[in-house]
């Protein structure tokens, strides 16, 4: 299998990861949680985005075989996981700011993986991005 082919599956990985910490983030920092609850959350969540997605990459493109599959997989646990390490050492803004960033970087990163490169794929990206945030920052707000 190429490198182009497994880019689909990578963007496709990495960008749902984005969406569930990013939710997880503004969710659990708007609710009061305990930093500890927001790591274990992003580490839980990456682990069965891991599964979920390799599975769901497999059975959505059953021609791009196992490779693609795992690299959905592993995407979507990296872009769920990466963004909450943070939080593993840290609380409040100490957390918080390094989170986002790293939010940003793995945004741009998928921006860049996207085919249509560009503004409007960064735009896409990071917009989707907070949106799940701020979806979630208002449900834990009631």
């Amino acid at each position: 299998m190429n490198l182009h082919r497994l880019r689909s599956p990578a963007v496709l990985g990495s960008a749902d990861g984005l969406g569930i910490v990013m939710g997880l983030i503004a969710g659990l920092v708007v609710s009061r949680q305990s930093a500890s609850a927001l790591w274990h959350a992003a580490l839980c969540g990456g682990l069965a985005e891991l599964v979920s997605m390799a599975s769901a990459q497999r059975q959505a493109d059953a021609t791009g075989g196992w490779p693609g599959a795992v690299i959905c997989g592993i995407a979507s646990a990296l872009g769920c996981i990466l963004p909450a390490i943070p939080y593993a050492a840290a609380s409040g803004i100490a957390a918080l700011i390094p989170a986002l960033v790293l939010v940003a970087v793995v945004c741009a990163v998928v921006a860049w993986l996207r085919p249509e490169h560009g503004w409007r794929a960064a735009g896409q990206t990071f917009g989707l991005t907070v949106a799940a945030g701020a979806l979630c920052a208002v449900v834990a707000l009631i």
